[in-house]
């Protein structure tokens, strides 16, 4: 079996921004992020995931991160689960979640802005590309 095979492949993951979030931190201001998830094939796997930075200012209800995250490993098959948390003075609520199945991003890329469950008129937008997949380009 070859290293990448074992290491599964990597995906990068463009974070854009939202729309339409809830108000959820009365005292302490909104300070959103977003968690992706790989939604491993193998639960017993370890998981993989990986976040943005909480945005702290300018409008919290309509983030803009501009940030990229490298998930690895994830194997074709596998979906990602996209969270939006809102982080408090004590850990962190959840505004809503977002899933992306795996034909929707492999091999070809996807680049749009999905609903976020949970959050009626909330949408957020992603870009996803796996290593060695077609290019796309982000925007």
């Amino acid at each position: 079996m070859s290293q990448s095979t074992m290491l599964g492949q990597k995906l990068f993951v463009d974070v854009v921004r939202a729309t339409g979030l809830a108000h959820m931190n009365h005292f302490t201001g909104d300070h959103p992020y977003v968690q992706c998830e790989v939604k491993h094939s193998d639960h017993h796997e370890q998981t993989t995931k990986a976040a943005t930075k909480p945005v702290t200012v300018g409008d919290t209800l309509n983030p803009v991160w501009n940030e990229r995250l490298e998930i690895q490993p994830w194997q074709p098959g596998e979906d990602l689960e996209f969270t939006v948390y809102d982080k408090g003075l004590i850990g962190a609520k959840t505004e809503g979640k977002v899933t992306l199945p795996s034909n929707s991003f492999y091999p070809q890329g996807f680049n749009g802005t999905l609903p976020i469950s949970g959050l009626p008129n909330a949408q957020l937008q992603i870009a996803v590309q796996p290593t060695g997949g077609a290019t796309s380009t982000y925007g």
